[in-house]
């Protein structure tokens, strides 16, 4: 399958994801997906919860099915909301999974209109100076993680 076939499945996959957010109390509707080395797609969608510290984002759902899938280099990543933008907790989780070239795909969608917007750049530019497993000690050098080598 071509790279713009599969960039495209990966956000058709987002925008599918959005329409099953469980989102009561913000009604801020966010879907995600998650495109990983092997070339699988898995999805998200935000679910909030009454005791608001305990809801979720929908970047975080489908980076977690993935992981829980054995699923753990991520190529790229698809946010969909209106004004998408990953908050501080899923861009740290992102980079556990990214490589320095994992690129992150922004869809602002507009559901009354119809119209996208797509905004291309890396997880890693989204999270300059991030927490780094290795120079904390956490994990040994070249861990399949975003400081691994290409």
């Amino acid at each position: 399958m071509k790279t713009t076939a599969i960039i495209s499945r990966l956000m058709e996959t987002a925008i599918a994801a959005q329409k099953h957010a469980y989102c009561p109390y913000s009604r801020y509707r966010v879907g995600a997906a998650v495109l990983t080395e092997s070339g699988r797609i898995f999805a998200g969608a935000n679910v909030e919860n009454a005791s608001y510290g305990l809801s979720i984002c929908a970047e975080r759902v489908a980076i977690f099915n993935a992981a829980a899938r054995n699923e753990r280099t991520l190529k790229a990543v698809c946010i969909v909301a209106s004004a998408a933008k990953p908050c501080g907790a899923c861009r740290q989780v992102m980079m556990e999974f990214a490589t320095k070239d994992t690129v992150l795909y922004l869809i602002d969608l507009n559901n009354a209109t119809g119209r996208r917007r797509v905004t291309k750049t890396t997880v890693f530019k989204m999270l300059p100076a991030a927490f780094d497993p290795i120079a904390s000690g956490l994990l040994p050098p070249n861990p399949r993680n975003l400081l691994r080598a290409k």
